[in-house]
């Protein structure tokens, strides 16, 4: 009996226990329905496709598409998710619209499957909605200014086409920038509207744009915070004629002509349409903050041609009212020092004219050369676009050894230099994609005219440098020069070529190329060189190069000197650094590793 009892009792205990357990798990479904569901959906993800449009037809649906912004990350709550599905086919249109899809059908599905809400998108645009009128109409007196009649000449706005709304946008947006520059200011918009008719499914563009009158330009006047420059002087810069219609580029052209100079820090303009008189004359005043009169400049460096080196500078911005202006240097180096002065005067158009009277002393005691050179003279210099042209007459005189005697020469050397530079600005010129540099010169003396020797001198050298789509780039360079010469050994040293070193020949040290008598390098009548290197970005501040270097300095007949190696280049907050590893492939003079270091921009 004791037995049967037990049993009976654990058949009766299993299923009372079963359905504590039964009601437990219904208890949990019944009252966290939701935070069991948002457990779910907060797996899951969105997958967004869209088909049948691309290019700039698919980045505008997907820009006006709300449930874009979801794809591949986290799913909203179902609620949201449906919601956001369901504006989807509206959204759509409105993107289309613009580029004159009018009548898109749209096949849209949303499922969840393994975890993923699958958001699917065809859409077919259908055919452009056509433009049947186009009204544009000029009042004012812009009806018969070029600019604006170009403007509509031009416009992409014409009857038959497709619509596109950005036409009518950019039209609409050249009226009122041409206002604005060319003194329209009193323009407004008469009417300007996008008519659709979906029925006829044609398109009607309406643009009335009054211009009003037109301002003009009156007197210009300076106002400077100290009397720095004389009117005259600052008239020089100026191209505006009283009375012209107004011209904003010619404002602005007045604005950077005096901002680039080294006269002011700060430049602005007061041309208020508000201050215009009874006639729309708007008086010119130009507000100028002075620079400091002087600066000074110190710097220090490295270069394996020269060794170490300090140099030191001064320049007055302002000597005087009419505008002169002067600079000097000094430069010290364990191979050479120098001194030189330059007094500048400006031309009859400042801008792009001046004179100028300069002297220097140079001494160099090097492996290849000794000598020292003392140099007076004056040039002109005009800059003409992107060439710099310089004519120049210069008085030197100059000691120099060879083959351990002394020789003097005195000569009087008229010069013709002629440089051009892109790109233009000097800030970008440090580390261009994209540059060039040609150099054109030719220099020479008459025994006829106070010097030793008779001679010519004509010289080319330039720079190319191309960036590719990857970043790196190639960068050539060339020069090539020859002399005719009555009397060589009455020719100085610093006027006879000779190459090898940092900026040459790399590989080789400085100027140990050229004829040579006994183991003293003398120099030689021509020269050519060349150079290609291949520069590779591995970081935003750091590349490597490999180059290869040809050239010779000689007297008949050329026997190239062939220098390769690497680089490593390191675009520093002072400028580009160039530590380059060449290799001497001949010898003599070379067939040896040397290190080539350099620092400065690149054009």
């Amino acid at each position: 009996m004791k037995q049967f009892s037990t049993s009976l009792a654990q058949g009766r205990a299993f299923p009372e226990a079963l359905g504590h357990a039964l009601l437990a798990v219904l208890m949990l479904l019944v009252l966290q329905p939701s935070a069991v569901l948002a457990q779910s959906d907060a797996k899951a993800t969105v997958a967004v496709s869209i088909s049948g449009v691309d290019d700039e037809l698919l980045s505008n649906v997907r820009g006006f598409l709300p449930l874009y912004s979801f794809d591949d990350k986290e799913a909203p709550t179902e609620g949201r998710l449906r919601y956001l599905h369901g504006q989807a086919e509206e959204s759509i249109r409105q993107a289309l619209a613009p580029f004159g899809y009018y009548r898109p059908t749209v096949t849209s599905t949303l499922e969840r499957n393994d975890g993923v809400w699958q958001a699917s998108y065809v859409v077919d645009p259908q055919d452009r909605i056509l433009t049947s009128k186009v009204d544009v109409s000029l009042s004012g007196e812009a009806e018969t200014d070029p600019e604006f009649l170009a403007a509509i000449r031009e416009s992409s706005l014409q009857v038959g086409k497709p619509l596109v709304h950005e036409d009518y946008e950019a039209l609409k947006q050249r009226f009122q920038v041409l206002a604005s520059q060319r003194g329209y200011f009193d323009a407004r918009l008469q009417q300007g509207a996008i008519r659709i008719d979906l029925q006829k499914y044609e398109a009607a563009v309406v643009l009335h744009f009054d211009s009003g009158v037109r301002y003009f330009l009156g007197e210009v006047s300076f106002n400077q915070d100290k009397p720095w420059l004389s009117d005259d002087m600052l008239a020089r810069y100026s191209e505006i004629e009283p009375g012209q219609p107004y011209l904003a580029e010619d404002l602005q052209q007045l604005q950077g002509d005096l901002s680039n100079t080294e006269y002011y820090q700060e430049v602005t303009l007061d041309v208020s349409p508000e201050n215009a008189n009874d006639d729309h004359v708007i008086p010119v005043v130009v507000n100028l903050t002075a620079r400091n009169p002087t600066r000074y400049s110190f710097g220090a460096g490295y270069g394996t041609d020269t060794g170490a080196r300090i140099k030191a500078g001064m320049t007055r911005r302002r000597v005087n009212q009419a505008g002169h202006h002067f600079t000097g240097e000094a430069l010290i180096s364990e191979l050479r020092y120098g001194i030189a002065a330059d007094y500048t005067i400006p031309g009859s158009d400042p801008r792009t004219d001046s004179w100028g009277i300069r002297g220097s002393v140079e001494d160099e005691h090097s492996d290849t050369s000794d000598y020292t050179t003392a140099k007076l003279g004056g040039y002109y210099r005009h800059r003409d676009g992107l060439w710099m042209k310089t004519y120049s007459v210069d008085y030197l005189v100059e000691r120099y050894e060879v083959s351990n005697e002394d020789e003097n020469s005195k000569l009087l050397i008229p010069s013709v230099e002629w440089t051009r530079t892109f790109p233009a600005e000097l800030s970008e010129r440090i580390y261009p994609a994209y540059g060039t540099l040609l150099q054109l010169s030719v220099r020479g003396a008459s025994e006829d005219a106070l010097s030793d020797t008779s001679f010519i001198q004509p010289m080319i050298s330039g720079k190319w440098i191309h960036s590719f789509a990857n970043s790196t780039r190639l960068i050539a360079r060339g020069a090539a020069g020859t002399t005719s010469v009555s009397d060589f050994d009455q020719l100085p040293t610093s006027l006879r070529f000779f190459t090898g070193g940092d900026k040459t020949v790399r590989g080789y040290a400085y100027n140990v190329i050229g004829p040579s008598i006994g183991s003293d390098v003398v120099g030689g009548k021509h020269l050519l060189e060349s150079s290609l290197e291949y520069e590779v970005p591995v970081s935003e501040k750091w590349s490597i190069a490999a180059f290869v270097d040809v050239g010779d300095a000689f007297d008949d007949e050329p026997d190239y000197k062939t220098g390769v190696g690497l680089g490593v280049h390191w675009r520093s907050p002072i400028g580009p650094v160039r530590l380059d590893f060449g290799h001497a492939l001949d010898e003599p003079p070379g067939k040896e590793l040397r290190l080539h270091l350099t620092i400065g921009s690149d054009l």
